[in-house]
């Protein structure tokens, strides 16, 4: 595959940015599992040593600090959720740096196109969570493993900082182990077993000791080792029997990427044991797959390191597909992109404009809460260039092999696009807490007291956005609405997310 020119290197480098960051900031969270990642972020802000406290203390270190460095302009979860960016934005890099050391200059660009149009990514790199770390670990674990074979500290460094930071800040003994495999496996092949890796190997297995070692003893120093190990040790290796459920979610999550990867399998199905370019991203797949077998922070987030080596097994795909199977796709592609832009403006318009009626009558009883005109002043005049750049730049795609990925990447940019500028408003109205919670503030008298028996995910929006006084005689309380209440009052209020009406709350007053 040929190298791309500086200037289309530009172009997707501010691609890669607008990707990582637009959509960030100016929302709330929508899911559980991102109020969940507040919590520790929460503690963290105010003293950055408790980080260590956390399931995933890297995450929320780095979540903590953009969150205290962004301060002066964003609130303390929009600047949270910086850190999402930054790592989304490393997992290109290093995952751009281990396909050109593998394959050769081209296929860099072509490995951070796939990883972009990764359908399953866009939700989970745009939110407050410990999956974009993750991400970012893996991919320059594997980015070490290729550039040790010919630069012994890139390589070393690499290898050292993300195996640290898999051992210490993320999931623990599951993620060493299973990186362990990535970094040994490769000695088995001849390109790998030369002198340069063995002590690129050395290099980064000794700073990962000596970081590890001073990490350690600085937790046992300021007595946080226990809290520590309750998340990382031997027991988060054996605890529960490895699950197999999460990957019922890859053929999604992975899509496009697998199916080019499969192609790059059956076009070098009859020597796939010369070609030695593909054995170590074989052997990452390997693995990863292992790793996400361990327990995870949400359903399918333990499948993230499967898709940096499933992207350089797709880049490689790219490059080896005949014509008509890569015209196939892209035109496959851009039909799929095409019916999404005309849902979502058929959508939008039943929202705001009532048209067609029927259509503005279900979303209206989806969310009875949002209101017409809610859409920022910006939001549709970008919704519309987005749009029409992407349809004019349809036909003047370069006829090339990269064309397949560039399409599903641009593609689903301008999907993630459309949902912030037309739709941010609508999703906060339906899965925001903020309008819940300010339902519930106008139930409580000024600077009143409130206690609250409800799931994790609630109480922590509640401290951030309501910051409740709590006390042992408060009058007021706050439960899930299956929780049995000993009293025999009426609620005072009842209310819920309308997208998620399963979890309802009531507020009582308990006469003293």
């Amino acid at each position: 595959m040929n190298p791309a020119q500086p200037d289309k290197l530009f172009w997707l480098l501010l691609l890669a940015v607008f990707w990582a960051f637009y959509g960030l900031a100016g929302r709330d969270a929508w899911k559980a599992d991102e109020a969940l990642a507040l919590a520790p972020t929460l503690e963290a802000s105010v003293d950055l040593a408790r980080a260590w406290q956390a399931p995933a203390p890297l995450h929320v270190w780095t979540a903590a600090l953009t969150a205290r460095l962004g301060s002066p302009w964003l609130p303390l979860q929009d600047g949270a959720r910086l850190a999402s960016g930054l790592f989304t934005l490393a997992s290109l890099l290093f995952t751009a740096l281990a396909a050109r050391r593998l394959f050769g200059p081209g296929f860099g660009p072509t490995a951070v196109l796939a990883l972009i149009g990764c359908l399953g990514l866009m939700l989970r790199m745009h939110a407050l969570a410990p999956e974009t770390t993750l991400l970012a670990a893996w991919s320059a674990l594997l980015a070490g493993v290729a550039c040790g074979r010919d630069s012994v500290r890139l390589g070393g460094v690499l290898i050292g900082l993300s195996l640290s930071a898999l051992f210490l800040g993320l999931r623990g003994l599951p993620d060493l182990a299973a990186g362990l495999v990535l970094l040994l496996l490769p000695l088995l092949l001849p390109d790998w077993r030369r002198s340069a890796y063995r002590r690129a190997l050395a290099l980064g297995l000794g700073l990962a000791t000596v970081l590890s070692i001073a990490s350690l003893l600085y937790l046992h120093d300021s007595g946080q080792l226990a809290d520590w190990q309750r998340w990382h040790g031997w027991q988060r290796l054996v605890s529960g029997a490895p699950s197999l459920r999460a990957f019922s979610e890859l053929p999604w999550l992975a899509w496009p990427i697998w199916p080019l990867a499969l192609a790059a399998l059956w076009h070098e199905h009859r020597r796939l044991g010369r070609a030695r370019e593909l054995h170590v991203p074989l052997i990452a797949l390997l693995a990863a797959t292992l790793a996400s077998l361990g327990p995870s922070w949400s359903r399918d987030g333990g499948l993230l390191p499967l898709l940096p080596p499933l992207a350089l097994l797709a880049a490689y795909g790219v490059d080896s597909m005949k014509r008509g199977a890569a015209q196939a796709f892209y035109w496959f592609g851009v039909v799929c992109f095409v019916f999404f832009i005309f849902a979502f403006w058929v959508y939008f318009a039943a929202l705001e404009w009532g048209m067609p009626t029927r259509l503005a009558a279900h979303v209206a009883r989806l969310t009875p809460t949002y209101r017409t005109g809610s859409v920022a002043g910006l939001g549709v005049p970008l919704a519309v260039t987005a749009t029409a750049l992407w349809l004019l730049a349809i036909p003047l795609f370069p006829r090339a092999k990269i064309r397949p990925v560039l399409v599903w990447a641009s593609g689903m940019v301008l999907v993630w696009t459309l949902l912030i500028a037309l739709f941010r408003p609508w999703m906060e109205a339906g899965w925001g807490y903020q309008p819940l919670i300010a339902d519930l503030k106008r139930q409580l008298p000024a600077n009143s007291c409130l206690n609250i028996e409800t799931d994790p995910a609630m109480r922590t929006m509640l401290r951030y956005h309501l910051h409740p006084r709590r006390a042992a005689d408060c009058p007021w309380l706050l439960v899930s609405a299956g929780r049995k209440v000993a009293t025999n009052s009426e609620p005072v209020w009842e209310g819920a997310r309308p997208r998620v009406k399963r979890l309802r709350y009531r507020l009582y007053y308990l006469a003293p």
